[in-house]
């Protein structure tokens, strides 16, 4: 039998409930065997010098993944530092993947948002050849709009692209800085784990 895996990525700057539950669907819905949870170093499209340290995103992502066995926390984009510094494209992740499951089916996960930026993306279309795309739909995004329709129309013919419509934890990263950085409960919108840990680090605390 073919094995199944989730490829899951983003800055997680925090990882937060939003990111778990999209997570739990794809694992349900796809019966994947595991998925890799993996911050990003530098993102092509994210300023460097406003991102939390890898090894905090890491730390958090690990917390965050603890209470499953096949949520996998990843250093596939920490580098060989493992201080995240380097740039960091999702192809190159996928391939690698890939190099370690030559005979698995990759799913990789992106939200709504990131999918209609999608041909901005560095080899996007190699990227789409290599992996099945799990779009995970926030509130409010239609399938049908016409600016989704293009996004498809500029695909390789065969692309296999999943819609995610049943998961509507609509919480952003930015919402859980802000009230961190207000002092203001966590509750819900991040782990019990990831929520000790912002405080006892400082996270957050002056950006």
């Amino acid at each position: 039998q073919q094995v199944q895996i989730g490829v899951f990525g983003g800055t997680f700057d925090p990882i937060h409930t939003g990111h778990l539950a999209v997570a739990h669907a794809a694992l349900r819905r796809f019966r994947l065997d595991c998925i890799y949870f993996v911050p990003s170093g530098l993102p092509p499209h994210k300023s460097p010098d406003r991102l939390t340290p890898y090894l905090h995103r890491y730390t958090m992502v690990a917390l965050g993944c603890a209470d499953n066995p096949r949520f996998v926390p990843s250093l596939l984009e920490a580098g060989r530092d493992l201080a995240g510094r380097s740039r960091s494209y999702s192809v190159d992740t996928v391939r690698r993947l890939r190099r370690r499951w030559p005979n698995a089916r990759l799913y990789f996960t992106l939200g709504a948002d990131q999918f209609l930026t999608l041909p901005t993306w560095k080899k996007y279309r190699t990227l789409v050849k290599l992996c099945d795309l799990i779009v995970a739909a926030r509130p409010g995004f239609r399938l049908r709009a016409r600016r989704t329709t293009r996004i498809v129309s500029q695909l390789p013919a065969g692309a296999r692209i999943h819609w995610l419509t049943t998961v509507h934890a609509d919480i952003s990263a930015t919402t859980v800085r802000r009230r961190a950085r207000r002092g203001l409960p966590l509750r819900n919108l991040v782990p019990l784990a990831v929520e000790a840990y912002i405080r006892s680090a400082g996270l957050y605390s002056r950006s």
